[in-house]
């Protein structure tokens, strides 16, 4: 399998792995290749430093053939929020957005075959089905939380234009578990849908409707090159949180965009981070 260059790193080694040797006769559709790997190859996901690891932690080395990059399919999807399946015997790798929802064919790592641990957990305990769990290191869920922040920054512009807050209450519905580990997630979906509410209802009160409408456009037209501040803000045994910062070009003070981002373990889970508490500051 092979993604255009100038979209997507490749994926030729981890589909070399998984569907058996290079140098099967041709007839399979395998055939022998000249390829090096180079390691003076470094990578960056949105702006940021990322190195490939395999399951195991060690570090991937990028294959370069005929002047095209390849990383096995499974690490530099996950580093861009993506999920990954293999289907064995029909040789078939499916590649989904986070948003997309699981393939039908058995979830694997494409460059084992074994099932993936996201996967594992999602089967096992369908209430966290949808929702957010904290996956690889610190810097791929920041590229995670960008996506999800800039999406969540628009729904709150449309908010403010419309005074309706029924899209962030499906979000909050979709993405955060009910039943974390720590009490702090007691209060529920509920009173993380009032709180958002809440704020709208006096942001829009504060300000006449020429100003909002001006300031809720920006917030709507958000680009991921206008929105670069997310980091990891606390990191306990029992709870990890990210923050996420935005100030629409000529607009300060109280018109600054704080996101926070908690994740804990459901209770009587497997141990899994999953997003419980999520607030506009």
């Amino acid at each position: 399998m092979k993604i255009k260059k100038s979209t997507f790193i490749g994926s030729l080694v981890a589909c070399s792995l998984a569907f058996g040797a290079l140098g099967v006769a041709a007839s399979n559709g395998i055939q022998d290749i000249e390829a090096a790997l180079d390691s003076n190859i470094s990578f960056k996901v949105n702006g940021l430093s990322w190195t490939p690891k395999s399951e195991a932690g060690d570090k991937l080395t990028a294959l370069v053939y005929e002047g095209d990059v390849y990383l096995p399919v499974s690490t530099t999807a996950e580093a861009l929020g993506a999920n990954v399946s293999l289907n064995v015997s029909n040789k078939v790798v499916s590649i989904t957005n986070s948003g997309g929802g699981k393939s039908s064919s058995s979830n694997s790592n494409s460059s084992t075959g074994t099932k993936s641990s996201e996967d594992s957990s999602s089967s096992s305990n369908s209430s966290t089905s949808g929702s957010i769990k904290m996956t690889g290191t610190d810097a791929q869920m920041i590229v995670k939380l960008q996506k999800e922040s800039i999406a969540l920054i628009k729904m709150y512009g449309k908010a403010l234009k419309t005074g309706s807050t029924s899209e962030f209450d499906k979000y909050i519905d979709a993405k955060v578990i009910e039943n974390a580990e720590i009490d702090f997630f007691d209060r529920g979906k509920q009173y993380q849908k009032d709180k958002f509410k809440t704020k709208v209802k006096g942001l829009i009160a504060a300000n006449d409707k020429k100003t909002l409408t001006k300031y809720a456009d920006q917030l709507i037209n958000i680009k991921s090159a206008d929105f670069k501040v997310i980091s990891m803000n606390d990191k306990t045994k029992i709870s990890k949180s990210y923050k996420a910062v935005y100030y629409p070009q000529g607009w300060t003070g109280s018109f600054g965009v704080n996101l926070s981002f908690v994740f804990s373990p459901q209770k009587d889970g497997n141990g899994d981070f999953y997003l419980g508490d999520l607030y506009f500051n």
